[in-house]
């Protein structure tokens, strides 16, 4: 059972000292001027925070068709159910941690401090790398949704206007812009903002749902053709198929870990950081699998779907006969994508912030700096956004590359999910976790932790895999190649100088 008051009363993990060879830490606090972001977030602010990335209904719309795809509407739905089951289980032990080592710095804060004292700078450098470079990725995937779907929709009314690779670019750029001098000149609306969003997602989900279902016409698929009928044009086989899109499905759940990054702007972290994720995944679970049967009743036409450079404007058209109905509906999605890339900047610049602070980044001094008058990490955030915009110029030259690369963004996350897991599990979960607010208990505790590793795994092998055969350069998987040379990177970093100077997180609990 789950004990949300007491914890283990276990011993605390062993501690090193974190100074470099003149005996102090480059950037602790002692030795510079500390550097603090206001305690600005409430628990419902953080919820709308964590919600607004995660945005399970609204992340699956822009990526159900892959599923759709590698097996039809079975795969879409039983592909999500099983993401849904597997997120719980990732979250659950997750959350667990950021209850017990709230900090900014997330995943590879949790690592070191639930890493032996010999290797725990060195794991909590490549994690740290994995989360930023994952959360980039993650900032990139949601600029490229918006920037197409807003160029498409113009294409929509415009019959003599092809969205062509460059000017959907543009428009990329000039939203990353635009969410960043809203996170760098706006900081302090940012709690209200996030409320915002959260209440605009919902009712989204709420008015999509019901017009949808009650402008339906006869014509939509059947449960039969919902939940039986499998149709897989990929040239794997039928299980194959279902295996790779249920990959993509995991899309659903990504950024779940959102609210552990701002965790020194919130009054009680160690609580109300594993309840907003909790409440996240909770929330996504009761959006988006509804959501997800109500479209798949009123699709008429799969094909059509399968083909559109908007999805989701083809359902609602499709539903509702009306293109009117279907561009607000889509208008309507668009602007709660705009709210989540803006809290993904939010979270890949505090990251970048607590990274720097701690020294793993190049320059960590200048990127560690918070604005006198604008209470924000604004070097680190406008430093992330110069990456994602230059990374979005892949998009112009191959867009398999570019979606290879996002591909990334859910394997890093999930890696930085399980691996703190998996060395709580090894080492003994007694043993390395002090006091929580949120404890999963003896026997539940080792089932997430183990569920988690071996998932991560799994779905890893998978990500390698091209979503069809033969396979061709324009439909290749580059995954592989792009973790291989990511950790190539990570390691040459290390080895040229951060393992002298690197020594892991500043604040420990």
């Amino acid at each position: 059972m789950t004990d949300f008051t007491t914890g283990s009363m276990s011993k605390l993990p062993e501690y090193v000292d974190t100074t470099n060879v003149k005996g102090e830490h480059p950037y602790s606090p002692h030795n510079h001027e500390q550097h603090e972001l206001p305690r600005q977030f409430s628990l419902f602010s953080t919820l709308a925070f964590g919600f607004s990335m995660t945005n399970s209904w609204l992340g699956y719309s822009a990526t159900f068709i892959t599923p759709l795809l590698l097996g039809g509407s079975p795969t879409v739905f039983f592909g999500l159910i099983a993401a849904s089951t597997a997120s719980c289980f990732i979250t659950a032990g997750l959350a667990e941690l950021a209850s017990a080592y709230p900090s900014s710095a997330g995943q590879y804060h949790f690592a070191y401090m639930v890493t032996p004292p010999k290797h725990r700078a060195l794991v909590a450098f490549i994690l740290g790398w994995l989360s930023v470079v994952a959360w980039a990725l993650t900032s990139a995937s949601t600029a490229l949704v918006c920037a197409q779907m807003a160029g498409n929709l113009a294409g929509i009314y415009h019959l003599n206007y092809v969205v062509e690779a460059w000017q959907t670019w543009m428009i990329y750029f000039l939203l990353v812009l635009i969410a960043t001098a809203i996170v760098c000149y706006l900081p302090t609306a940012l709690p209200r903002g996030e409320m915002v969003v959260f209440v605009s997602s919902f009712l989204g989900f709420i008015v999509s749902f019901v017009t949808c279902l009650a402008m339906r016409s006869g014509s939509g698929q059947s449960a039969k053709a919902v939940f039986v009928d499998y149709s897989n044009t990929s040239g794997w086989s039928d299980g194959t198929s279902f295996i790779i899109g249920l990959g993509t499905c995991m899309y659903a759940y990504l950024a779940i870990d959102g609210a552990c990054h701002i965790a020194e702007e919130l009054p009680n972290p160690k609580r109300d950081v594993p309840r907003a994720m909790g409440l996240t995944m909770l929330i996504g679970i009761l959006t988006v699998i509804p959501w997800t049967v109500a479209f798949l009743f009123s699709i008429t036409d799969t094909d059509a779907v399968a083909s559109s450079s908007i999805p989701v404007y083809t359902i609602y058209l499709q539903a509702t006969r009306s293109q009117p109905a279907a561009t607000v509906l889509t208008v309507w999605i668009l602007f709660v994508y705009f709210g989540a890339l803006v809290s993904c900047i939010v979270t890949t610049g505090r990251l970048a912030y607590a990274f720097a602070r701690d020294g793993g980044l190049p320059c960590s001094g200048f990127f560690v700096k918070i604005h006198p008058k604008y209470p924000s990490p604004i070097n680190a955030t406008m430093a992330c956004a110069a990456v994602i915009i230059i990374y979005g110029l892949i998009y112009i030259g191959s867009a398999a590359a570019f979606n290879s690369f996002i591909s990334m963004s859910i394997l890093s996350l999930n890696l930085t999910y399980a691996l703190p897991q998996a060395i709580v599990l090894i080492r003994g979960r007694e043993r390395v976790l002090p006091k929580r607010p949120f404890n999963l208990g003896r026997h539940f505790g080792p089932i997430c932790n183990a569920f988690s590793i071996l998932w991560v795994l799994f779905i890893t092998i998978i990500f390698c895999f091209p979503t069809s055969i033969p396979t061709t350069v324009a439909s290749m998987n580059y995954v592989s190649v792009i973790i291989v040379g990511i950790s190539f990177l990570i390691l040459i970093s290390w080895w040229g100088g951060k393992r002298k100077t690197f020594s892991g997180p500043v604040r420990l609990p």
